[in-house]
This record gives structure tokens, sequence and C-alpha cells, in this order.
């Protein structure tokens, strides 16, 4: 494991950093990234630190104690203890601040590192055949022995989204040469969240129709290689603030942004995978399922932390045994309640993956990702409501300072049992996180960086038996009396054939090893009998 100091002075490498159209020399410095890169060196000292030490860590099969953001679970109780220690972290950036630490990026190889072989298998090479097999493992080897940080950017520069052929035109990230060092690449790549402070980009390709070979490209590319150029969005950090009328946006913004490669060289063993379209249809979006998964937590622990300002705000002004009021409060506790039983359930209802991990259920974790989003502008408006105009006129630290006008604000805004110091606490905090430009930025990751909610649905029924021939409709067919299902499968086939998109039905069998097994709808019988499946061959793979 890496110290603070040690992450600092990997970002100190050349790299080419915009941030708000200013060329940043050192990141770890400079005004606009100083705040969050010391928050991630603090991150990587929390996991050194003895007290941290059963939550935070691990040993690991050399009989290394390493991060726990390296954690690869195998049994639910690993997934559990994962859980607790994301729950740790989300914590310790209070409430979820910042959605995209080490811990929620270095998951993003999990799925490649459980099952590698499919990457080199499947990819097409302009020339020469390249043997890419061992890449994914020893590129594991690196940043866990390393302790490296790496983003991944998957998402392509928007274009004529109106034509499937415009896909090819895009100046997004391209093979422009295959050489015998490796691939010259050309191109952007659309976003990625702290890019300026990891040491490694995994890039890929989240399939569209009309992409073409060429663009088809995944590698782990140092963010310092040459001509590798980050444009980040413009810092909503405000380092000079006081702490008290700034609480959040005082200590840092991780920045999403773009990155541009000028003809950039990357080495064949830093590729994975190159030239399959339908390898990027069916099999990268699984990588995301362990991404998605640190979100939950994340949401689950940002839902409590709301209904907490709640319960305070409204007990600070004495609203809180007004039976409305309750009743309101009970809404928003339902909606944290009801978050975190989607955690639950994907747990208790996850399966073995075909690389032996334990994976939570997909389905729980898109389902639960789904019902965060849907219900969160509704729970952000009653916390606001419940503030009423206080939210908004707030006395600065300055103002509560002066001699003068600071006794007579102090008098005027006590709440019930609270100082009017704390009360305006809490209005500061609802304040900073929903009603700044720096709290808006992270409403809009949990919208769209995150998977918008329409794509989390559409990747949910292209992954799963929700076919009209299927098991979802079984005891449906019964009472219709319906009989055969073959006229219902050739028009669900049919419709398919016209569709350029993914299906369950037609999925690769490598890709199914990722998903929720079938039998998912069988009696409980069946599914403990798979269950004992699952865990006699993780033995089997432990041993």
């Amino acid at each position: 494991m890496r110290t603070g100091k040690e992450y600092l002075e990997s970002l100190r490498d050349g790299r080419r950093v915009y941030v708000g159209g200013e060329l940043i020399d050192d990141v770890t410095t400079h005004p606009k990234t100083r705040g969050y890169a010391q928050a991630i060196a603090d991150y990587y000292d929390l996991h050194l630190d003895p007290e941290n030490q059963d939550v935070a860590t691990f040993i690991d099969e050399d009989g290394n104690r390493q991060s726990m953001h390296w954690f690869l679970p195998r049994s639910k109780e690993d997934a559990v203890r994962r859980r607790k220690y994301v729950e740790f972290l989300v914590r310790h950036f209070k409430g979820g601040i910042f959605t995209r630490p080490p811990a929620g990026m270095n998951v993003v190889m999990y799925m490649q590192i459980d099952d590698p072989a499919p990457w080199a298998e499947n990819s097409r090479f302009q020339g020469q055949h390249r043997d890419l097999s061992g890449n994914i493992e020893r590129q594991w080897a690196e940043v866990t022995s390393k302790d490296l940080a790496i983003s991944p950017m998957f998402l392509d520069v928007q274009y004529d989204r109106g034509r499937d052929d415009a896909m090819a035109e895009t100046p997004m990230l391209k093979i422009v040469e295959e050489t015998d060092e490796g691939i010259l690449v050309r191109g952007w790549k659309a976003i990625g969240t702290s890019i300026p402070f990891v040491n490694h980009l995994l890039i890929g390709n989240l399939w569209r129709p009309g992409q073409t070979p060429e663009q088809t490209v995944y590698a782990l590319v140092p963010v310092a290689t040459p001509g590798v150029s980050v444009v980040a969005r413009e810092s909503r950090a405000t380092p000079d603030a006081d702490p008290y009328d700034r609480p959040l946006a005082t200590i840092g913004d991780e920045l999403d942004g773009m990155v541009y490669f000028d003809d950039v060289l990357i080495p064949w063993d830093q590729v994975q995978h190159v030239g399959n379209p339908d390898h990027a249809k069916w099999y990268p979006q699984r990588q995301f399922d362990w991404v998605h998964l640190e979100t939950q937590i994340r949401q689950t622990v940002h839902a409590e932390l709301m209904v907490g300002l709640a319960l305070l705000i409204t007990h600070a002004l004495g609203t809180n045994t007004n039976p409305v009021v309750q009743g309101q409060l009970a809404q928003l506790i339902r909606f944290r309640e009801t978050c975190r039983a989607f955690m639950i359930a994907a747990e208790d209802t996850g399966f073995h993956t075909t690389g032996g991990l334990f994976k939570p259920n997909n389905i729980f974790i898109d389902f639960g990702r789904a019902h965060y989003l849907e219900h969160q502008h509704e729970m952000v408006n009653q916390l606001i409501d419940f503030c009423g105009r206080g939210v908004v006129i707030q006395p600065t630290k300055r103002e509560l300072d002066d001699p003068y006008i600071g006794p007579k604000l102090e008098q005027a805004l006590r709440g019930s049992e609270i100082t009017a110091r704390d009360r305006i606490k809490i209005f500061r905090q609802i304040s900073e996180r929903f009603l700044t430009e720096w709290g808006a930025r992270h409403e809009m990751f949990e919208k769209f960086n995150g998977t918008p909610l329409y794509l989390i649905n559409l990747l949910t029924m292209q992954r799963t038996e929700y076919q009209v021939d299927g098991p979802l409709t079984e005891l449906a067919r019964e009472v219709l009396d319906f009989g055969d299902t073959a006229e219902l499968g050739r028009r669900a086939e049919e419709a398919q054939k016209a569709s350029h998109y993914a299906n369950v039905r037609y999925q690769p069998e490598y890709a199914r090893g990722q998903d929720l097994k079938e039998g998912y709808y069988s009696s409980p019988g069946e599914r403990l009998e798979e269950q004992l499946r699952d865990e006699v061959r993780a033995l089997a793979t432990d041993g």
C-alpha cells in the first residue's frame, strides 16, 4: 500500500492537464486542483491507519496486506465485507461528496481479471495477428502491486446520433496504424471522472450502432503518456472561502473531463482488446456492474444523510412534531430503507461468476439505482421545503463574528434547543449540496455519469430473461391457457433481427457467465441446489 505522499508524488509526472482553459503545471499545488489531490492523498493514508486496518485492508494470497479497493469477493460474506468498506469510505467523504475515489474506479477491472480470456480471443487485427493473452493479468499485477489509481473512459463524443453511419465520422478515438510496437491512436474520449488525479486511464467503448473496428479499442494508458491531453471542466472548488460558509467546496472538486490522444503509441502489452464491435456490444457493460454496485452503496448512504439532515432541521425549527411533517419525514425514511433493501437483496441473491467471484445480483443493483434516480429529486425538494427561506438567507461566519451584528443575529436565528451557529450549519450543508454550482455537478453526475435512468432500464431488458416467451410470462401463459410458445418466440426473434441492439437470447456464452444465473425464477428448492453448486465451484476455485 502506498502513502498519501507517494500518491501525490506520482501525479508530478509531467502530465498535460487543462482546467477551465488553464494549463496546470502541478495538480498537487494549483488552487483549482490541490484540494481534491490532498483529499485522495488522505484517502490513501486512511488505509494505513492501524485503527482502520480491519475495515480498510485485507491479506492477499501472497500474505501481503492490501487496500480493500483491490479485494475480490468470493463469497456472500466477502461481498458484505466489501460493502461495509465502501460505506466506511462514503462516510469519510461526508456522505459521498466525492463519487469516484479509487475504490469506485479500480473495480472496473474486476470482471476483466475474473475472466480475461474473451478479451484476447475476440480481438480482430488489421494486419498480422497479435497475441494479447496475458495482458490483463500483467496489468492487474502492475496496478495492484503499485497501488495505482485508474479511471475508466468508455464514453465517446456526442455527434450526429440521428443516423447510425455517423459514428464512423466522429472524431472519437480510433486506431490509425498498427505497428510492431503497438497501436497508434488519435481522437477523443468524451468523459472521465477525476482523470487529472489518476495514474492510468482504462479506455474502452460502450457500443453504439455504427461503431467501426478501428474505433473499438480497450487499453490501460498512463496519463503522462506523450500526446495525451486532459481537458477538465471548470473547477467549482473554493479553496479560499471559509469552511463554515462553504463546507464542501472548500475541500475540493473531483473534476470530470475529456482526453485527446494526438497520435499516441500504445504498446501491445498495454492493449486489452481491439477491432471487434460485437465484443463491445456484449461484454464491457458488465465491467460496470461492479462500478454500479459501488454507486448503489454510495446512494444508500447518501439517502441516509438526507434523512438525518431532515430530522435535524425539522427539530431545529420545531416542526418535527407536526403530523404533516412527520408523514413527510416517513417518506424520506422509506426512500432510504428501500435503497438499502435493494442493496441487501442484491447480496442475498448473488451468484458466482465463471472466474469464481461472488457477484451481487445485477438486477437488484440496476433496479436499486433506478429507484434512487426516480425519487431523488422528490426527496431533495422535500428536504428544501423543510428549510423554507432559511436555506438561502444565511449569515456568513464573518457576520456572526462581527462584534456588533453578530450577537443580534445569534439571538434572532437560534433554534429549538440549538444555537444559531449550529442551526446555520445545517442550512449551509443543505444549500451546498443541493443549491450551489458545486452541488449541481454532483446531481448531474448521479443522473448521467452513473448511467442515465433510461439506459439502466434498457440494459436490464437486454441482459435478462424478460422475454415474451420467457419465465416471467409462464404464470400468465398458464392462466390464459396459451400452451405452445413457438409462435411468440418466432415473433420475438424477428423483432430482434430488425434491431441493432443487444438481446439476451443472442448473447455469446462467455457473456452469460457475468449475468444473473438461469433459474432465478425457479422454485426455492432449485435455487438452493444452484446455490450449493455455486459454493462447491467456489471452494474448488479457492482450493
